[in-house]
């Protein structure tokens, strides 16, 4: 018995990437299978936000704000749509501008530059 390839056409998802064949080929699927995004067969509005982005936009926000501001008001001035941050993102901008969050007496997470990250900012203000 020898081997052929066959094509099948199938449904790819525009969400999360993954391939399919229906078992009904004549019925167009509501949902992926796999993610289970109704909105399988239609691309997302907007392209993510890259990091370099994310990072550039938190720090000027923070480094308009005299004081420390919560991730809620550093949110609504940059225009983020997530309601949390990413956590690896937010470990990186501790590293790459000296992003410091700590908690106040109520024990709400503030964030602002540290000394480093504001020397850091001044000096990409200048420069641009």
């Amino acid at each position: 018995m020898g081997r052929v390839p066959i094509t099948v056409m199938g449904f790819r998802c525009e969400r999360c990437g993954h391939e399919w064949v229906p078992r009904d080929p004549e019925a167009t699927p509501k949902v992926c299978p796999k993610c289970k995004s109704p909105y399988w067969d239609r691309p997302n509005r907007k392209p993510l936000l890259s990091y370099a982005e994310f990072r550039d936009q938190t720090q000027k926000v923070l480094r308009r704000a005299a004081k420390p501001i919560t991730w809620t008001e550093i949110r609504t001035a940059a225009g983020f749509p997530q309601l949390y941050p990413n956590n690896a993102w937010v470990r990186r901008m501790e590293r790459d501008i000296n992003l410091v969050r700590e908690r106040d007496p109520h024990g709400i997470m503030q964030w602002r530059l540290g000394e480093r990250g504001t020397e850091q900012a001044r000096c990409l203000a200048t420069r641009d």
